[in-house]
């Protein structure tokens, strides 16, 4: 198999996650191959191969192979731990209705634009226009203290990493453990993702919550050590072209 990474016209990768992803593929002896377009080696690329570059780029080389990756952003299963009310819209119906606003949106299209909270006109900048009518996720607007990201490899909580916020604030292990449990009983989950969490103040009191899940394929790795983040990456391609993991070590320990 080949592990094709994309880099810039000075040679440099194009991003730190494909820097780190290279990194910990290379630790674990795989092949890697430059390119700068994906054209250059979309006829190239194999069911066996993996390619780290951006979303788009990387849903058209698993479109070639008859894959449209799905991850929910909100599972039902974890929904017990969001703290907070979940709904869907229309940006047009929130554009034309003020008193909607005072609430966070992210589109259903995976990155259509970056969730936001709408509180006034300029935060619909970006959000698309009358043509597109994205549709949304709606949440309540928490008080965020602190974030994290959780990896999650083949159902194991294998690191969870601050993502922003006040380093005065911990989450409570307990709630994410049981978060982790009830990601387990979700059907069709992905073998490599992230679930994020949170510290928040509601009614005067500290709540670790749920976030959002995020697929693998195309996550951040947000100091994750690199060998543990190919490894995640290497789990979920696996998973979608319904193929051996070459980098799943699990059946040597």
């Amino acid at each position: 198999m080949v592990i094709y990474a994309k880099i810039r016209a000075n040679g440099e990768y194009h991003s730190p996650n494909i820097s780190q992803a290279v990194f910990g593929f290379r630790e674990m002896g795989a092949e890697i191959v430059k390119y700068r377009l994906i054209d250059d080696i979309y006829d190239a690329v194999r069911e066996e191969d993996i390619v780290l570059d951006y979303i788009d780029q990387v849903q058209a080389v698993l479109g070639k192979f008859g894959v449209k990756p799905v991850c929910e952003d909100y599972p039902e299963e974890l929904r017990e731990f969001m703290g907070r009310k979940i709904w869907k819209d229309t940006m047009d119906s929130i554009n034309a209705m003020p008193e909607k606003w005072g609430v966070f949106v992210k589109p259903v299209r995976d990155k259509a634009f970056t969730g936001r909270v709408i509180r006034s006109p300029k935060d619909l900048v970006g959000c698309g226009n009358c043509h597109e009518n994205y549709e949304v996720l709606c949440c309540d607007v928490i008080d965020i203290k602190r974030e994290w990201r959780g990896f999650m490899t083949y159902d194991e909580l294998v690191d969870i990493r601050p993502y922003q916020g006040d380093y005065h604030y911990h989450f409570d292990a307990d709630v994410v453990d049981r978060a982790v449990d009830a990601f387990r009983t979700i059907e069709n989950r992905p073998m490599g993702c992230s679930i994020d969490f949170a510290v928040i103040e509601k009614d005067g009191r500290r709540q670790t919550v749920f976030l959002e899940m995020n697929d693998g394929y195309a996550l951040g790795s947000y100091g994750l050590m690199p060998m543990k983040y190919a490894k995640l990456i290497s789990a979920r391609w696996a998973q979608l072209l319904g193929r051996e993991d070459a980098f799943d070590f699990r059946k040597y320990r």
